[in-house]
């Protein structure tokens, strides 16, 4: 077997090593940032009955591209982090529908989403809040929050900084609840 070895060979062989190596680098840095967030492995304390992990991507790549909310174009805003409590805040709603058969913003009891999710421990300023029905998936029910001019808005608001969301242990009932911490 021959093998054939110059300087000349060496040195293109190593600079090509080292164009590749910072390229290499470069594309891992540049996926780490857009990778990065905190909608990477979730472990939420709360019993949701729905992915943490699924429904913040989704929720995450939504405010990343920005989003044309009933005609108004909204520019891309940075992600948000999961919260337990507001999540507890939703479910805690969601159930409460599920169980008294009403659809609302406002708890019989005449609480508001802000009022639920203080009660939850949610300690930061509670933001907005989306309700949907009848959708089977985390997918479908942000196509349809999406599709409404109101509750995008909620979900592209620059002043969300967490979010939590859960659906009714009967899965026809989802809620959204965004804050600021």
């Amino acid at each position: 077997m021959k093998k054939i070895s110059s300087r000349k060979s060496d040195l293109k062989i190593y600079q090509t090593f080292r164009k590749a190596r910072s390229l290499s680098l470069i594309v891992l840095m540049g996926l780490s940032i857009f990778s990065c967030g905190d909608d990477d492995g979730i472990n939420s304390s709360v019993e949701i009955n729905l992915d943490p992990n699924s429904i913040l991507n989704i929720v995450n790549n939504h405010r990343r591209s920005g989003a044309n909310c009933g005609g108004d174009n909204l520019p891309n805003t940075g992600g948000l982090q999961w919260s337990d409590e507001l999540a507890k805040a939703a479910l805690d709603h969601s159930n409460d529908m599920q169980q008294n058969g009403y659809f609302d913003h406002t708890s019989q009891d005449g609480r508001k989403f802000s009022e639920r999710a203080k009660s939850a421990g949610f300690e930061g300023s509670p933001v907005g809040e989306n309700i949907a029905s009848g959708y089977q998936s985390e997918e479908s029910v942000m196509q349809g929050w999406m599709e409404s001019s109101g509750h995008c808005k909620n979900i592209m608001n620059s002043n969300a900084t967490h979010v939590g969301v859960a659906r009714s242990n009967e899965g026809a009932l989802w809620t959204m609840v965004l804050g600021r911490q």
